[in-house]
């Protein structure tokens, strides 16, 4: 039985998207002979095995002898697109959607050439067509919201993004656009708020959140200040100036942020959470345990409170109630991190309760644990030194030291 043609994705090759077409049984008008089915498939096979000038070759000779061949100017589109021959490749892929409009992947491969042509109103009409005619394909919304950005379209960039990763939620790719179009929108808005009100106390918040984010707590603690003086009472801001607070070492102000926030809003949980850590954290086990009773009754699933009580029922003198809020740090395993101080403070607590055998083993975890997070941290500077141009230092690993929000 003689067979035409239909377009598949089969693989993806040297970093692009390369579409191979394959025989099999379709309604086309146009039926190739089985000698020009047999050089496409010889033509496809070079491509698949990286001898792409061979395919280009061979492809463009059949598009010579067999011009309504539509499948065969779609893979020299795609064998020129790979060796970054756009011009041609726009010829070339131009030609088989012509010829046929709804050939699959045509489009996508159409506008990719396009797009890196510079052209981006033709591409954007192309990767629409696409879109429209294969609405669950990923890698087309994909390419809609890397055209769409590029054209500065920043909200319809992010709905095309969203929309590919709903439909691909484990593509690094996607992802990794989706932020970039998120970043742009939300870069833009910002300095729309700036623009409009340079004095606005939204704007000292967002310099105050980006600070949190770089790791800049001091700077931050000098804009939350600004953004609280300029706003109404929020108990957000007070929350977040009391995290940095915190993160400074400034625990006495880091507690007058966290009240003031909890007189705003009593029903404030995470306040209270943070409130109740940092008086722990302090000494001050408690005036601490009461308010993380509370909170847990509240919200149990906050993941640091069961770390946090069993510290205050060892400060307290109640070994094995600590003991209990320990195991279940360990069992949750919510980070390594996490699950390394609990073994050290539960060896803490089974030597007062004169359980030595169980101290010990708890004791032999943490150090586990550390020796584990001393290789990580090793192989990190080894990284970085082949990285770098000159040398880096990392501090080491210091003693057991607490988590802070």
């Amino acid at each position: 039985m003689i067979r035409t043609l239909q377009s598949l994705v089969l693989s993806l090759l040297c970093g692009g998207m390369l579409l191979l077409a394959e025989t099999s049984p379709s309604g086309g008008s146009f039926v190739p002979t089985p000698t020009e089915v047999e050089r496409f498939q010889q033509a496809t096979a070079f491509l698949r095995t990286g001898h792409v000038e061979k395919a280009i070759s061979g492809f463009r000779q059949l598009t010579l002898d067999a011009p309504m061949f539509t499948e065969a100017y779609l893979n020299l589109g795609l064998a020129l697109a790979q060796v970054s021959r756009n011009e041609d490749a726009v010829t070339a892929l131009g030609k088989a959607v012509a010829l046929k409009p709804s050939l699959r992947g045509a489009h996508l491969f159409l506008a990719i050439s396009e797009y890196k042509l510079s052209r981006l109103d033709p591409a954007a009409l192309s990767i629409r067509k696409e879109t429209t005619l294969n609405a669950a394909d990923a890698q087309a919304w994909m390419w809609q919201g890397i055209i769409d950005l590029a054209l500065g379209r920043l909200t319809t960039s992010v709905e095309d993004l969203d929309r590919a990763s709903s439909l691909d939620p484990r593509n690094v790719d996607i992802l990794y656009h989706r932020g970039r179009a998120a970043l742009a929108l939300s870069r833009q808005s910002y300095e729309a708020m700036f623009k409009l009100d340079p004095q606005s106390w939204h704007v000292h918040q967002v310099l105050a959140e980006a600070d949190v984010e770089s790791d800049r707590d001091a700077d931050a603690v000098e804009q939350f200040k600004l953004a609280i003086a300029g706003a109404p009472p929020q108990s957000g801001l007070y929350e977040a100036l009391g995290s940095s607070l915190w993160r400074t070492g400034k625990f006495q102000e880091a507690e007058a942020a966290y009240q003031t926030a909890l007189r705003i809003d009593p029903n404030d949980t995470l306040t209270e959470y943070k409130l109740g850590c940092l008086r722990i954290d302090r000494g001050d086990a408690a005036g601490g345990k009461p308010l993380l009773d509370r909170v847990q009754l509240a919200d149990p699933s906050l993941e640091m409170i069961s770390y946090y009580l069993g510290r205050a029922e060892l400060a307290l003198g109640d070994e094995r109630a600590a003991v209990n809020h320990f195991q279940k740090v360990i069992q949750e395993n919510v980070d390594q991190d996490t699950t390394k101080q609990a073994y050290f403070q539960l060896s803490r607590a089974y030597r007062r309760l004169q359980n030595l055998a169980a101290s010990k083993e708890a004791e032999a975890q943490y150090l586990a644990l550390e020796k584990r997070n001393r290789d990580v941290l090793q192989d990190k500077l080894n990284q970085r030194r082949l990285r770098a141009d000159r040398d880096t230092s990392i501090p080491a690993p210091s003693a057991p030291t607490d988590s802070q929000p």
